[in-house]
């Protein structure tokens, strides 16, 4: 489980690929590295597994299996593209987001950008599957390529966020511009909410 609090970045420095998907190597730098082969790992968002580490954590690699790659924006990486990691939360941890689970939901996409408030903070509007509105709740959560957000506003087809300059600083979002593809992960709590209403109004 992770909590949607992106602890660094990581850039593409090779892609092999496979015959059931691709072998990515990561370049990154943990204040404390402990990364271990079979970890979990928040990739922007897309639970993956240690396949390899090198140089004490700093350089890992996971292995992506095809559906992975249909089913999030890890299919669209190039080398050199940054990426947002979070390793699995410990028990000890504070919960700074939500509760996230690594499974991506979809993908949407950056449909603006605005500056506001003389470059300070900044406002995006990403859009979204059909399927996932019904998820999207004005002050709820979201996940955005592994980022915990907070919904602003929701509209037909696409959400708006709002995000500060330490997000923009420590995360990818830097790099979201117009156009760009993002994984979704919709809160959890919700989709458990569904599925016990629709258990229980079936039966009556």
């Amino acid at each position: 489980m992770f909590t949607g609090i992106v602890e660094t970045t990581g850039k593409i420095v090779s892609i092999t690929p496979k015959s059931s998907g691709s072998e990515f190597q990561i370049e990154t730098l943990w204040t404390d590295p402990d990364l271990k082969i079979g970890d979990s790992i928040a990739i922007n968002g897309a639970c993956m597994t240690v396949s390899s580490f090198e140089r004490e954590g700093h350089s890992f690699s996971f292995f992506a299996s095809f559906k992975s790659l249909e089913l999030t924006n890890l299919s669209k990486l190039a080398l050199g593209t940054t990426i947002n990691l979070e390793r699995a939360m410990s028990a000890s941890q504070r919960f700074g987001g939500h509760v996230v689970q690594g499974h991506v939901d979809g993908m949407g996409e950056i449909v603006s950008r605005r500056a506001m408030e003389s470059n300070q903070v900044e406002e995006f509007w990403v859009s979204c599957p059909d399927t996932l509105q019904k998820y999207l709740v004005k002050k709820g959560s979201i996940t955005v390529d592994g980022v915990s957000l907070t919904i602003v506003e929701a509209d037909k087809g696409s959400f708006q966020l709002i995000l500060i300059p330490e997000t923009l600083k420590k995360t990818n979002a830097s790099l979201w511009n117009p156009g760009v593809a993002v994984n979704l992960e919709v809160d959890i709590l919700a989709k458990y909410i569904e599925n016990f209403l629709e258990q229980r109004f079936s039966k009556s």
